[in-house]
């Protein structure tokens, strides 16, 4: 089956890309020595054939050669590149050659050069190149062809000014898009420290607060296990028995939460906090808290509300109340939260209409959440509002 033109040139734009990545990969001045070698022996060519009216025919061949052979510095050293070209052509138009006169590969040759001076030399090498180069191009031509005067020279600035101009305007570019590269990186760099000190910050976060939800644990089963025995001498077995599975079950939850602290980093020094720690039965208080300081938040709930793990809990409160807080920091004017209890998971959405802006804590809030086995998104949706999605895995109760 025939190709169709699609394919065809598909297989064109790859074999130029690959071409171009070959060449990005040679080494540049071994690139130059190619271009010089090619520019002397069409040059060779064109004045072993051109009439020389008189003029010496050797002498211009040797000496368009070895000007030639400069742009093999073009890039390496423009000054030297200039040099090279400038004095063999002085030379030999005082030995009567015609390397001028009517030739036309010696003069795209000047034009490549003064291009690649005005692309890759400094200001000061680009200087004194151009005084070099117009010093002996003014010289060769009063010598070879004659010069007229003024309008000559206004022609001939002209003339050879376009190419230098032209590398100093792409030189400038680049030089432009290497900063600009240079800031972005810096920029990207910058945005990593701060995402990975988030992270840093909510882990120690987390493990301080489970640190106090293991603790308020512990103190429970203390005070249900000193019930016991009160409860066994009375002859109370029913009430001792509700009094064990209490510490058996608020047992089995520390241990849950032990294992989840020990998987992040806690701050040295800190004490324990014994106060309670918020959950998703504080979502009224938070949204009116929120209010209160400007942004109004409106409440949806669904699904049975039952008991959720303290870690759990406090996770979900925690991201409701980020979510809340990036909304406000980022001039939101209006915001809402949907809980949705399932039977294996909890569902959490907060939406709002900031009109930029990204929330710092995100990825410590991944961090927290992913240490329950949930998962978080945070992204800009159709509609323009910004909406952070978590979901949390729940045990089935049925």
């Amino acid at each position: 089956m025939r190709g169709t033109p699609y394919a065809a040139t598909l297989v064109d734009v790859q074999a130029l890309d690959s071409l171009r990545r070959r060449l990005q990969a040679v080494d540049p001045f071994k690139l130059d020595i190619a271009i010089a070698a090619a520019f002397v022996a069409v040059a060779t060519v064109e004045f072993a054939h051109l009439d020389p009216e008189g003029h010496s025919r050797p002498i211009t061949i040797v000496a368009s050669a070895m000007a030639l052979s400069g742009l093999a510095f073009r890039r390496r050293d423009p000054l030297v590149a200039a040099g090279i070209f400038a004095v063999p052509t002085v030379i030999q138009a005082v030995l009567d050659g015609y390397m001028t006169a009517n030739s036309t590969t010696p003069f795209v040759g000047l034009l490549f050069l003064l291009y690649s001076m005005g692309r890759y030399a400094d200001a000061r090498q680009l200087r004194i190149g151009l005084v070099v180069l117009l010093s002996s191009l003014i010289a060769t031509l009063g010598i070879e062809v004659g010069f007229d005067g003024p309008a000559d020279l206004v022609w001939f600035v002209f003339l050879f000014g376009l190419p230098t101009l032209a590398g100093r305007a792409l030189r400038s570019r680049m030089m432009l898009q290497a900063e600009l590269r240079e800031k972005a990186e810096r920029a990207e760099h910058d945005r990593a420290d701060r995402a990975q000190l988030a992270v840093e910050d909510e882990r120690v976060r987390i493990a301080t607060e489970l640190q106090a939800l293991v603790a308020n644990g512990l103190s429970t089963m203390v005070v249900q296990a000193q019930a016991v025995p009160r409860a066994v001498e009375s002859g109370d077995t029913a009430r001792a028995g509700t009094a064990l599975a209490a510490v058996e079950t608020t047992g089995r939850e520390a241990l849950t939460e032990m294992r989840t602290l020990l998987g992040v980093l806690r701050r040295e020094g800190d004490a324990a906090k014994l106060a309670p720690q918020p959950g998703l039965g504080r979502l009224e208080a938070l949204a009116e808290r929120t209010r209160a300081r400007g942004l109004p938040v409106r409440l949806d709930l669904h699904g049975w509300r039952r008991a959720l793990p303290p870690g759990v809990d406090l996770t979900a409160y925690r991201v409701v109340e980020d979510a809340l807080d990036s909304a406000r920091e980022n001039d939101a004017q209006g915001a809402e939260v949907h809980v949705r209890y399932r039977p294996r998971e909890l569902q959490l959405q907060v939406t709002d209409d900031r009109p930029d802006g990204d929330s710092a804590q995100l990825a410590g809030l991944r961090d927290r959440v992913g240490l329950y086995g949930g998962h978080l998104r945070a992204e800009r949706i159709d509609s323009g509002q910004f909406r952070v999605r978590a979901t949390l895995p729940l045990e089935d109760d049925s």
